[in-house]
């Protein structure tokens, strides 16, 4: 099982998202086939927090995932929306496809929901699948993955390095 997963630490999810999004492009400049999603925060000026959106990396649509009752303490997901993201997102497994990135193993993952579907799907299917993880849902992700995952540092040669090493050749 082709599977890996970043883990990161409190303050790190920002940078991840960046790398996550800067390797997607350079992934598919290379001409490989890409499926599953990435997160991109807008920070305005004089705003509490930041619209969170996903590029759905088969189509690079973007789609947001914000809840627009923010508080003053933070941003909150819109679970509504990611579920609906998420369904859109996994249309890009109907074609061939040589790897699937996905942003996160969070809460919504941990309970069945979010993009947890299309993880199994890609299982299933052998397709290598990246995703990243905040440190605190390791167990969470242990469970899921049952041991057969390969766990990357929040580098992103390390990251890239694995990537390639389950890439088809030749493109």
């Amino acid at each position: 099982m082709n599977v890996a997963a970043v883990i990161y630490g409190m303050g790190e999810a920002a940078h991840v998202d960046q790398m996550l999004a800067a390797l997607s492009q350079q992934l598919r400049r290379d001409g490989y086939s890409l499926a599953g999603a990435v997160q991109h925060n807008t920070d305005e000026a004089g705003r509490p927090c930041s619209d969170m959106r996903i590029e759905d990396l088969a189509t690079g649509r973007l789609m947001d995932i914000s809840n627009p009752q923010r508080t003053g303490t933070g941003c909150r997901l819109d679970a509504t929306a990611l579920e609906d993201v998420a369904g859109i997102v996994a249309s890009g497994l109907e074609r061939a496809v040589d790897l699937v990135i996905l942003n996160r193993f969070g809460k919504q993952e941990i309970s069945g929901n979010g993009f947890r579907a299309m993880m199994e799907h890609a299982v299933a299917r052998e397709i290598p699948l990246l995703t990243v993880l905040n440190g605190v849902h390791r167990p969470a992700w242990d469970d899921f993955a049952a041991g057969m995952s390969t766990t990357l540092p929040p580098d992103p040669t390390a990251i890239e390095h694995w990537c390639r090493s389950v890439l088809p050749s030749g493109k």
